[in-house]
């Protein structure tokens, strides 16, 4: 049960996610899902949930890294046990990871859509973030769940923009880091 036009790229909010919103509305009487609102809100330090952003920025982009090159588009990964370690599976690429620690930080990444993503050779920098991320992750798809529990299509449209929003922001925050390093 869309609301919005065909035309218009960003569906409309049912009513019980109205506190979300301005107190006016915009021309034409429709709300608009306001999506990084929705993640700022859900990403709260207060409530103990991680900003992956920022834990990012501050924790992986300064470290020796190196660039995994993932799938590209948000898919369901799976974790998988071989003899010499673990892959991660998302549709048809495979990544080979050493540990199962680096296997579940793939993965979270791949299942948010990311083309590249910069992976500590640090063991322990990934051990201590990818709790908090996991965490993150789940506390998103629970907090679009409760904000629209009747609407499968609505909640799957607003996670993937949420998803998006997230993977620009890492880009964001991958260039401006690749920038600085190479000014100094």
């Amino acid at each position: 049960m869309k609301t919005g036009s065909p035309s218009s790229p960003q569906t409309f909010l049912p009513d019980e996610a109205a506190r979300f919103l301005s107190p006016g509305k915009p021309a034409g009487g429709r709300r608009r899902i306001p999506h990084l609102e929705i993640l700022r809100a859900i990403q709260s330090p207060g409530r103990g949930i991680a900003d992956i952003v920022e834990a990012y920025k501050r924790e992986v982009l300064p470290a020796r890294t190196r660039t995994i090159q993932l799938l590209g588009h948000k898919a369901p990964a799976q974790i998988i046990e071989t003899l010499l370690g673990f892959e991660v599976k998302s549709q048809y690429k495979r990544i080979h990871c050493p540990d199962m620690v680096t296997a579940r930080y793939v993965r979270l990444f791949s299942e948010f859509g990311c083309r590249t993503i910069r992976l500590p050779y640090d063991p322990t920098i990934t051990a201590r973030l990818i709790t908090d991320f996991e965490r993150t992750q789940e506390a998103i798809r629970r907090g679009v769940q409760e904000l629209f529990p009747q609407d499968h299509d609505i909640r799957v449209y607003v996670l993937r923009r949420l998803y998006k929003h997230l993977r620009a922001q890492l880009k964001a925050a991958a260039k401006k880091v690749a920038a600085e390093s190479t000014e100094t």
